[in-house]
């Protein structure tokens, strides 16, 4: 939800990344965009629907790090594998919240944002990449 500056920069952050993806990017990179807006939006409706706060986080975390590893398979590019990498470690952190490992709750919501920060920065970096190709085959011809 919105309830501070930090995360109203991130979803500002998240819809640019998206828009960008959508825009310019190629088919990776649209799949990308839309199965993390996807998540995000899922996972905020099931917040505020549900007591199960971390439970709805690590459900929606583990699909789409299956839809991260599946735009991995084969792919001749490197931003999917540091998406999936980056969710890696928000879908582990999510587990240990759900399972009550002791970490402090700053250590918590750090490596849940900065492991999202990575996805989102992934994906940017692969729809830049994807202009610069589209770039460069545009100046061949």
């Amino acid at each position: 939800m919105l309830h501070s500056p930090l995360a109203i920069f991130g979803a500002i952050f998240l819809s640019f990344t998206c828009l960008a993806a959508f825009v310019f990017g190629s088919w990776r990179e649209r799949a990308g965009a839309g199965l993390y807006l996807a998540a995000y939006v899922i996972a905020n409706a099931l917040n505020a629907m549900s007591h199960l706060q971390n439970l709805s986080h690590t459900i929606t975390d583990i699909l789409c790090l299956i839809g991260f590893v599946t735009l991995c398979w084969k792919s001749p590019h490197p931003w999917p594998l540091w998406a999936a990498g980056c969710q890696l470690a928000s879908t582990m952190t999510g587990i240990c919240g759900l399972l009550n490992v002791e970490v402090a709750q700053w250590t918590y919501m750090t490596l849940l944002i900065v492991s999202a920060y990575g996805v989102l920065l992934a994906l940017l970096a692969g729809t830049l990449a994807a202009i610069g190709r589209r770039k460069k085959g545009a100046g061949n011809e």
